[in-house]
């Protein structure tokens, strides 16, 4: 019988194509740990967030809380062993909702039990760095991860807010910087000096103080110094509640936050429900205003312990406020960098709606009429203040859309604007309305609270999702965590601080949490760790050398879980929580 010589090779062959299989599985599986750790190394690695010095931005462990009085949703810090930044859980703490700032008592997670939420895990986008050049560099607001400069083992994370070849100062919550080579020859030589000398008392050459910077560098800095404006994408992260009309409390009290009819005669204005309503076709100007709001730089995150001392307080006393605020339980300092957003249904009439906003000793206004018509302007001490007549545009007549316009007016780094359906239709440059930098720093600038306002006439127009929020505040003076620099400094200043400018040199950066008031960052660091002290002066204490850079944070890929039961670890992906970090 004949034979088929393919069939008897194919059985020959058979052994030794098993073993060549098998060879092949196996190099793949290395090639791919390889892969892998190559992948891991220089282009994504994954993090845990173990604090909360990042948030709202980014969660450490944590608990959540839903408002027993108004229903608003929020997350508050539980300490971790490895921080003394987050506040204790125990039975004294409460959490002050963000919304209606009731006290709320029940704190159902609790570290001790093991119950707590996890932190974000996220993505870090380690390559750019490995390429060098300006535009992979890391840039100011890029919330970026490095190595702790005390150890170099922990890994910390934060928003860049200095880079190199400049000078930095925290004035009044906002981060201001000049370029190193717009400052006098003098002013120059007095400052690195400066450095020098700070270099020999953080290695422990000589004993002192850091003497303070002299007064001509102070001045001179105060004409040069421009405020840092926040990218787009990260001011839409650093946006904090001040209150929702969407989360009314089930029963309210007087001294709680409230949009209350200001003004004589019948109000032409329905405050009472989720929807806020003006009925005032041919009627003149009626107002709303936002009253006892509570625009501090309070945390909701941040847990309160409850004592005597610190009972509450009628918010009433916050109408008078000076630059010298002192709140305490609530938040150390006042914040006039608003946003009023909400959606405009605006039904008939041929009226307008205004919108006003206090920064400092200006007050400003955004009119919006009926026919389409936009402008912004300005006034100080009831004169208005020049520029701001150009402010001026016309869009659709907002009585014939249809359909509601997603409006917001805001007033944040000294540059009004305002937008209409997410595009922004008009602004400012900060230079317009460019504060006296040596009159905020002597506290000569009066700063009286004012609610934001709505106001409107000869209209029929709804109000959906009314909010009012506040920008982010960056502390220029310390609290407790900067006992570690009472050694140093004749005050209770940080580096970078408005007495005590930081200059960034070559390959420096310095960084800020978001949650200023609970975050160890470039202004309170007073260690150097071993991996950094064989670099004398060339190192700095309160900056990032550009080595230690990890990388760019850019997506939280595992949220706090959903949970089956209190007591069943959070496992089921919350997806509607996963997100871009901005």
């Amino acid at each position: 019988m004949a034979t088929n010589p393919s069939s008897t090779a194919g059985e020959a062959a058979r052994p030794e194509q098993r073993k060549e299989s098998l060879r092949e599985t196996i190099d793949s599986i290395v090639v791919a740990f390889i892969l892998a750790f190559v992948f891991r190394a220089f282009v994504v690695e994954a993090f845990i967030i173990p604090t909360g010095s990042m948030a709202p931005t980014l969660y450490g462990r944590h608990g959540n809380m839903t408002c027993e009085y108004c229903g608003y949703a929020f997350a508050y810090g539980l300490r971790d062993a490895s921080s003394n930044s987050d506040i204790e859980h125990g039975p004294q703490s409460i959490a002050l909702c963000p919304n209606c700032w009731r006290e709320n008592s029940g704190l159902r997670q609790n570290d001790v039990a093991g119950n707590s939420e996890s932190g974000d895990r996220i993505l870090v986008l380690k390559w750019p760095l490995d390429f060098g050049g300006p535009k992979t560099a890391t840039h100011r607001w890029d919330v970026t991860v490095f190595k702790d400069p005390s150890d170099g083992a922990t890994n910390f994370i934060k928003r860049c807010v200095g880079v190199p070849g400049e000078v930095l100062s925290i004035i009044r919550g906002d981060v201001y910087t000049v370029p190193i080579e717009q400052l006098s020859d003098r002013t120059r030589a007095i400052l690195e000096d400066r450095v020098q000398r700070k270099a020999e008392l953080q290695y422990g050459a000589v004993r002192g103080r850091l003497e303070p910077v002299p007064q001509e560098v102070l001045e001179e800095l105060d004409r040069k110094l421009k405020i840092a404006v926040k990218t787009p994408t990260a001011q839409s992260s650093l946006w904090f509640n001040v209150f929702n009309q969407d989360f009314l409390p089930r029963h309210p009290v007087a001294t709680q936050p409230q949009w209350t009819h200001v003004g004589p005669g019948q109000p032409s204005w329905d405050t009472s429900g989720r929807t806020v309503t003006f009925d005032g076709v041919g009627k003149p100007a009626d107002a709303i205003e936002l009253v006892n709001a509570m625009t501090v730089d309070a945390y909701a995150y941040n847990l309160r312990r409850r004592s005597d001392k610190q009972s509450r307080r009628g918010l009433v006393e916050f109408r008078n406020v000076n630059r010298n605020f002192n709140y305490g339980f609530y938040g150390d300092n006042y914040v006039d960098d608003l946003r009023l957003r909400f959606v405009l249904d605006a039904r008939e009439g041929n009226g307008a709606l205004r919108l006003y906003l206090k920064k400092l000793d200006t007050r400003f206004c955004a009119t919006l009429g009926m026919d389409g018509s936009i402008s912004i302007s300005a006034e100080r001490k009831g004169e208005p203040v020049r520029g701001f007549e150009r402010l001026r545009t016309k869009v659709a007549p907002f009585t014939t859309r249809g359909r509601g316009v997603e409006v917001s007016f805001e007033v944040v780094d000294y540059r009004p604007a305002l937008h209409v359906d997410g595009r922004e239709v008009l602004a400012t440059t900060p230079d317009l309305f460019a504060p006296d930098l040596g009159a905020l720093r002597r506290g000569d600038v009066e700063c009286v609270a004012a609610w934001p306002r709505v106001e409107a006439e000869d209209a029929r127009l709804n109000l959906l999702h009314l909010v009012v929020e506040r920008d982010v505040y960056y502390l220029d003076r310390g609290r407790g965590a900067l006992s570690s620099l009472s050694g140093w400094l004749d005050d209770r200043s940080g580096w970078g601080t408005e007495n005590n400018p930081i200059v960034l040199r070559e390959g420096e950066y310095f960084m800020l949490g978001d949650n200023s008031p609970q975050s160890q960052d470039s202004r309170f660091w007073s260690k150097i760790g071993p991996h950094l002290r064989d670099r004398g002066s060339s190192f700095q204490l309160g900056t990032v050398p550009e080595d230690q850079l990890i990388g760019r944070a850019f997506f939280v890929y595992w949220p706090s879980g959903h949970r089956l039961a209190e007591w069943i670890p959070g496992l089921i992906p919350d997806v509607g929580r996963m997100r871009w970090i901005r």
